[in-house]
C-alpha cells in the first residue's frame, strides 16, 4: 500500500501548503483504498476475522516488562556531523546498559525511512547478536500522506517489531481548536486504517505545551475517538502529563487508560517559570503515577527510558562518541535501577 507517483496534500490547518493537488480525505481514501478499512475501526466494529491479523504490542507476561532507551545520543541528528553508530556498536550499547531500543526512524533519526529496507535489517540482526530488539521506532510523520512512513513502517513490522511512534499533531494559533481536533481525528482515523492492514500499532506520545495537540488528555482523548487503540494508542509520558496536569494527574491516566499501549518515563523539576530535566527519583515524577498507569492499563506494557538531563560540555544534548559512552551508559543504567526498583524488579 506504498504510495507512489505525485505527492497529494491535505489541507491541514496546522500545516504548510504544499505544491501537489489538493484532495479531500474522502477522495484520497478512495485512491489509496483505505476507505473500507477506515470505516471499521471503531472497537465496536471489530469481528472475529480481524484476529487473523497480528495483534501488536501485546501486554506482556504478569511481571515481565519490556524496556528499553531513546537513542538520541547516538547520531548526529541532522547536524550534519559524521557521528553514527554502527549497528554492533548499537548493539554493545545496549548490551552495557541492560535495555532494548527506540529506534530513531526518521528524516533526521539514526535511521531515514527511505533506506530502513536495507540498514533496518542489518541493525536487527546486531542487535539479536546481543539478545536486544527494537520495541518501536520513533517518526516524525505527522500526516497520513507523507512519503516513505508506509514503506517504514512494513519495514519495521516484518523485522518483528511491534509498534511505531507518530510525532504528534500541532495547533495552528487563531483558529479554532475544535476544528483543528476534528482535522486531527480525521488523519488519526486514515492512519489506523493503514496500521490495521498492516499489522502495526501506532502511539501517540503525549507532549507538554500549548501547541500540542494532546497535552490536555481530554483532547487527545477526542484526537483519537471512536480508534481501536489496537491501531493507533497512546504513549503516556509521566514527565510531559506531570508538567501539563499537576495534581490532576491522576484524572488523565483514568481518562486515558483505555487508549494507553506504552509508557514513555523521564522526570523534571520546576525551577521558577520553567523546567529543568532530572533523573528518576531526584523529580516530581514518583513512583505513584507509574503505577497508576499500569494499573489502570491492567499489567505490564512497554516502557521506554527518556533521559534529557545528559547535556554536552555546552549544556546542550549533543551526540556522544562510541568511545566515550561510559557516561550515558550509566546515567540509563542509573535511570534503569530507578525504574525496576519502582517495578519491583530485580536488578539487571
Amino acid at each position: 500500500m506504498e504510495r507512489v507517483g505525485r505527492a497529494v496534500c491535505y489541507h491541514p490547518m496546522n500545516t504548510p501548503a504544499c505544491s501537489g493537488p489538493v484532495l479531500s480525505r474522502r477522495d484520497f481514501l478512495a485512491r489509496t483504498g483505505l476507505a473500507a478499512v477506515a470505516a471499521g475501526l471503531a472497537p465496536s466494529a471489530m469481528t472475529a476475522a480481524e484476529s487473523s491479523v497480528a495483534a501488536p504490542a501485546k501486554p506482556a507476561a504478569p511481571g515481565r516488562y519490556d524496556i528499553g532507551i531513546l537513542e538520541k545520543w547516538f547520531f548526529d541528528g541532522g547536524n550534519g556531523g559524521p557521528l553514527k553508530y554502527t549497528p554492533d556498536e548499537m548493539a554493545q550499547t545496549l548490551d552495557e546498559i541492560g535495555l532494548d531500543l527506540e529506534l530513531t526512524l526518521r528524516k533526521q533519526g539514526h535511521i531515514t525511512p527511505e533506506k530502513a529496507p536495507d540498514e533496518l535489517p542489518v541493525m536487527v540482526a546486531a542487535l539479536a547478536k546481543k539478545q536486544r530488539r527494537i520495541l518501536w521506532v520513533a517518526l516524525d510523520t505527522v500526516r497520513p500522506d507523507e512519503p516513505h512512513w508506509e514503506k517504514a513502517v512494513r519495514v519495521a513490522k516484518a523485522n518483528g517489531v511491534p509498534q511505531y511512534r507518530h510525532r504528534g499533531f500541532q495547533y495552528a494559533p487563531g483558529k479554532p481548536l475544535k476544528a483543528q481536533i476534528a482535522n486531527f481525528h480525521s488523519m488519526a482515523k486514515e492512519f489506523a486504517a493503514a496500521n490495521k492492514e498492516i499489522g502495526i500499532q501506532a502511539v501517540y506520545q503525549i507532549h507538554a505545551g500549548q501547541r500540542m495537540a494532546g497535552s490536555a488528555a481530554w483532547d487527545l482523548d477526542m484526537i483519537l475517538g471512536d480508534i481501536d487503540p489496537k491501531f493507533f494508542g497512546v504513549a503516556f509520558d509521566t514527565q510531559h502529563v506531570m508538567m501539563e496536569q499537576s495534581l490532576a494527574w491522576p484524572n488523565a491516566v483514568e481518562l486515558l487508560a483505555p487508549r494507553t499501549v506504552a509508557l514513555c518515563v523521564k522526570s523534571f523539576k520546576w525551577e521558577g517559570d520553567r523546567t529543568v530535566e532530572v533523573p528518576l527519583g531526584q523529580g516530581r515524577v514518583k513512583k505513584a503515577i507509574v503505577d497508576q498507569v499500569i494499573a489502570a492499563h491492567g499489567g505490564p506494557l512497554p516502557i521506554c527510558i527518556h533521559i534529557e538531563h545528559f547535556m554536552g560540555a555546552a549544556g546542550k544534548l549533543a551526540p556522544v562518541p562510541f568511545a566515550e559512552r561510559a557516561a550515558i551508559v550509566e546515567a540509563f543504567r542509573a535511570d534503569a535501577r530507578v525504574l525496576r526498583g519502582w517495578l519491583g524488579l530485580a536488578p539487571s
